[in-house]
């Protein structure tokens, strides 16, 4: 069986001459769960943005459920939820139209039944009409992980998934990947 997402001589220099990614390659199977560590500035978030199809690489290839993230961006870009490292969407907004939003952006139908389901598990569900704005640090993490749920991903990228929150939400978003590990989300 092929990897679910495949990385062959993935290279990035942007244009101030910073090499960010220098000739990576890697397989990542479906279903499995792995870190990328290493040091501020290491390329960790370079290359989620790559295989995201958020930045081009420079040189390689990238290939996600056997399509290539740049010649098939849109197939690829369905099959992956990313949950960035800072809140980036509209403060006055409420959290359910936030996530209802984003499942839209990646071209589902609205669900209110999967997104109600999300808020509950994620314990939202109480917030879920209250403005982003007026949620904590910790339930605006909550937020962008439902986002990125929202469309039913088989992959889930989580770029700092545990700065900034505290040992209670960080127990909760580990025994989501858990079950989410479970259904087959990589």
């Amino acid at each position: 069986m092929a990897p679910i997402i495949s990385i062959r001589s993935l290279s990035k220099t942007y244009s101030n001459g910073f090499k960010a990614l220098d000739n990576v390659s890697l397989d990542i199977e479906e279903g499995e769960i792995i870190a990328l560590l290493g040091p501020n500035g290491a390329g960790k978030t370079t290359l989620i943005s790559i295989v995201c199809g958020i930045t081009n690489p420079s040189s390689g290839q990238v290939l996600v459920a056997g399509h290539d993230v740049v010649k098939d961006f849109r197939k690829t870009r369905g099959e992956i939820g990313l949950v960035p490292q800072e809140l980036t969407t509209d403060m006055f907004e409420t959290v359910v139209n936030t996530v209802s939003f984003s499942r839209g952006l990646n071209g589902k139908k609205p669900n209110p039944a999967l997104v109600e389901s999300l808020l509950r598990e994620l314990t939202l569900f109480e917030k879920r009409n209250n403005a982003l704005r007026e949620l904590s640090g910790g339930m605006k993490r909550r937020v962008l992980i439902a986002k990125a749920l929202s469309h039913e991903p088989r992959i889930l990228f989580l770029d700092e998934p545990t700065a900034g929150v505290d040992v209670a939400l960080r127990k909760d978003m580990w025994q989501l990947v858990s079950r989410l590990r479970q259904t087959g989300v990589t």
